[in-house]
């Protein structure tokens, strides 16, 4: 009796045994960390211009040296310490510039140094593109949803649309923002953007660096705190052969903005003059009267 009460004891302890292994393998597996909130309402900060990643190609766009000794030589006027501030042109002399791109870049340069402002796409009421967007002062409102995350600025209301796990079409139609697809890795979004259209006003930063339909734009997002608080720190890479001779990086960060919602702007409701012979060229005019 004792030894198939030991029998017994032994298959009763395997049997607990499977039934643990079953219940141990049947565990769930821990749920994936929930991605960043990125809703809500934030402010391009600290300049509206982007600054380079260390280490890495710059983005092709500096502040020139107007006054002292070692002053650009397109200086060929004085220029006040006060208009000093105002002027920022690009750098035309970086070494990935196209010839034809570090044209474009020198003329706007050589205009913004005698005091003869370029008017940018958000000065002429016109949609800005990316990455120039990321520079509009106006805040901009974040909409995420599981399928998409939708950008608002408050700038004419001018709006990007991200989807979330897709891929991108096969032949997207050309428009101002082009076609975004992005991803999640970790806490970090990933944006892709292809598509966008070729225009004299459609440039990739504030000195009217142009582009081709080659261009290729891929953000990443993620929050941060730094010791100015809470931000989105936004590295992208942009890669357009037809322009650069390689792919450049730059960084913008966006802040918590303290307005809970966009208000209404509309840029075609101001009055401006433009002068003949600008970068852009003239405002569209109604020829016809419309009844």
């Amino acid at each position: 009796m004792k030894r198939i009460f030991a029998i017994r004891s032994l298959l009763a302890s395997a049997a607990l045994c499977a039934i643990a292994a079953s219940v141990t393998a049947a565990a769930p597996a821990p749920a994936p960390k929930a991605v960043p909130d990125f809703s809500g309402m934030w402010a391009r900060s600290p300049d509206n211009y982007f600054f380079p990643v260390p280490g890495e190609i710059s983005v092709p766009l500096v502040k020139l040296t107007v006054t002292g000794p070692n002053a650009d030589p397109l200086v060929k006027k004085p220029v006040s310490d006060t208009d000093a501030e105002e002027i920022m042109a690009g750098d035309y002399h970086n070494s990935i510039l196209q010839p034809w791109a570090r044209e474009v870049v020198r003329k706007n340069a050589e205009q913004e140094i005698a005091l003869d402002h370029v008017y940018t796409a958000s000065n002429s009421c016109w949609p800005s593109g990316l990455p120039q967007i990321l520079n509009l002062r106006d805040p901009a409102k974040i909409i995420q949803t599981k399928d998409k995350i939708l950008f608002i600025h408050q700038r004419d209301h001018q709006w990007r649309t991200i989807y979330l796990n897709q891929p991108h079409s096969k032949n997207p139609k050309p428009s101002w923002y082009g076609e975004s697809v992005g991803h999640w890795e970790g806490d970090t979004l990933v944006v892709d953007t292809i598509g966008q259209v070729t225009h004299a006003l459609h440039v990739v930063d504030p000195w009217g660096t142009p582009h081709t339909e080659k261009l290729h734009v891929v953000e990443r997002y993620r929050l941060i705190n730094d010791a100015d608080g809470k931000a989105i720190e936004i590295v992208f890479t942009v890669d357009d052969p037809g322009t650069f001779t390689a792919p450049w990086k730059a960084v913008a960060m966006f802040r918590p903005n303290r307005v809970q919602d966009i208000l209404e702007v509309a840029c075609a409701e101001n009055n401006r003059h433009f002068e003949a012979g600008t970068t852009f060229g003239p405002m569209p005019e109604e020829k016809t009267p419309a009844f």
